[in-house]
């Protein structure tokens, strides 16, 4: 059975419209960290998002909830320690040398292991971050993205109808492309939304995006193999485990 948090973020990863229910659910993500204080509250999640309180608890209900947001409250909470729970007893033992010895990689493990330091520094200095893809890569990602979450960050997909979202320097954004090009068109496209202004990760099979003359991020993963091959979807599964390994060793139990 998922979590709770692992529920919210698959509905709101779900959403085709910027309605009442996205930002029902967006507000529950953005406030996440704040669920056992007094601020985490209908009264305030009216306010901010303008929904009414059976618009709320409509989305409580489709996700099989009672009509109750103090019951809510406390499920967030205990889901949250359930979760914690499974973190720990899959982490025990776990090491990024032991994940990257059973993995293809483009780069010698030393190189793929000060790379994953360093974005999970730059995960740790952001207030935001997006995961930016097609439908396949963005399901891979959701356990990484309810990790996080858990972790204290703010983890979200990336939905183009968003019209209110406008990104800054306090922002990360994670690119999933195996040829490189949405990221480039996505950039391009988007210049209204600030995306220049946030720090970024390519995770691409596209070996021309380490050339500084196609630069298009800040940090850059080239994972091997064909554009149309399979192995794909486990290198992009074992790089999101090591950067959940990374970041919870080195900021969460650190």
């Amino acid at each position: 059975m998922d979590v709770l948090l692992a529920k919210i973020i698959k509905y709101l990863n779900g959403c085709m419209f910027y309605n009442t229910s996205y930002k029902i659910l967006r507000w529950f993500l953005d406030h996440y960290i704040e669920m056992d204080e007094d601020s985490f509250s209908l009264e305030n999640l009216m306010k901010d998002t303008g929904a009414s309180e059976d618009e709320v608890y409509d989305v409580l209900e489709a996700m099989e909830l009672q009509r109750d947001f103090d019951r809510f409250k406390e499920l967030l909470w205990q889901f949250q320690s359930v979760r914690m729970d499974q973190i720990r007893s899959r982490m025990i033992g776990m090491s990024l040398d032991d994940i990257m010895a059973n993995m293809e990689k483009s780069e010698s493990n030393e190189e793929l292991k000060v790379k994953i330091e360093e974005i999970c520094d730059c995960l740790d200095n952001s207030e935001r971050i997006f995961l930016i893809g097609a439908l396949y890569p963005m399901a891979i990602s959701t356990e990484f993205q309810t990790d996080l979450n858990i972790f204290g960050k703010r983890v979200l997909q990336y939905h183009s109808f968003d019209k209110d979202l406008v990104f800054n320097e306090k922002d990360m954004l994670i690119f999933i492309s195996t040829t490189g090009r949405s990221t480039g068109y996505f950039l391009n496209t988007y210049k209204e939304k600030n995306p220049q202004a946030a720090r970024s990760l390519l995770i691409t099979q596209n070996k021309q995006y380490l050339d500084p003359e196609y630069k298009v991020s800040d940090f850059t993963l080239v994972l091997p193999g064909r554009y149309d091959g399979i192995n794909i979807n486990y290198q992009m599964m074992q790089i999101f485990d090591l950067l959940r390994l990374s970041y919870y060793q080195r900021y969460y139990v650190s």
